[in-house]
């Protein structure tokens, strides 16, 4: 009896095809960043930008370095600011709201008028000394006008408020009249304004009149407090004795007020 013819091999399996490797996905924004909560980035903008601003003095602003500094992309400011203008207004803007909250404190303080005017006036040199790049940001010519007329207007407003309102109490105490109570706020803000930007500039005190800046400014703000509180008849008196002149060649002359 014959036997059966032997069977065929049987073919070896072929491994399974594998999925060709999908490409990984780019991780999401959030987890790339710092997670800020809502606004939180555009606060951290605002607050960084001020640092930088208070370490360098007025050295101009990079959207690019403050984005490093917070870990976020170059692109990330502009998804809360149209521009460094912008950034810039609102940079200027926190710092008039702490001047404000400043000032407000110092309104709600129990002083005399002399006292609480002299310091209003103090607290604004104080702010420039202590915040010098920001401060001339604040009141330089750095800012374009369609931001200074923006929020920025709005807040510096209410700084001047609370000190113009101190000066006004102490002018109508010393009996000035309704009439003359701008002059007078618009003296004393020249005044606090010039020696803040005189001394941010180097220029005051001189280094051959051996004066100390803290008495110095003191003395400035008292002397014209003085002259408030001696009041209009003895301003008026003082201006009968001027002697004037007419301007020298080529300098323009001031109009005299009514």
């Amino acid at each position: 009896m014959s036997s059966n013819p032997s069977s065929p091999p049987t073919p070896p399996r072929r491994a399974p095809r594998r999925a060709a490797a999908k490409p990984l996905r780019a991780m999401p924004r959030q987890l790339r960043e710092p997670n800020y909560e809502r606004g939180g980035l555009r606060a951290a903008l605002v607050e960084e930008g001020r640092r930088m601003f208070e370490e360098n003095g007025a050295k101009e602003l990079s959207l690019r370095e403050l984005a490093r500094r917070l870990g976020v992309s170059e692109a990330a400011p502009s998804r809360h600011f149209k521009g460094k203008e912008e950034l810039l207004a609102a940079i200027a803007n926190s710092g008039f709201e702490e001047l404000a909250g400043q000032r407000k404190q110092l309104a709600a303080l129990q002083l005399d008028a002399l006292s609480k005017a002299r310091e209003m006036m103090l607290s604004y040199v104080r702010y420039g000394q202590t915040h010098a790049g920001l401060f001339d940001l604040m009141t330089g010519p750095r800012l374009l006008q369609e931001f200074v007329r923006g929020d920025v207007e709005g807040t510096s407003n209410i700084s001047y408020a609370y000190f113009s309102d101190s000066v006004f109490a102490l002018a109508v105490e010393s009996g000035w009249p309704q009439d003359q109570l701008h002059l007078l706020s618009h003296a004393a803000w020249s005044m606090e304004h010039g020696l803040a930007a005189l001394i941010l500039a180097g220029r005051i005190p001189r280094t051959d009149s051996g004066l100390d800046t803290l008495p110095m400014i003191a003395f400035a703000i008292d002397l014209f407090l003085a002259a408030v509180v001696q009041g209009p008849d003895a301003f008026a008196r003082m201006r009968e004795r001027i002697v004037h002149v007419a301007p020298l060649p080529g300098a323009p002359g001031l109009e005299e007020s009514a």
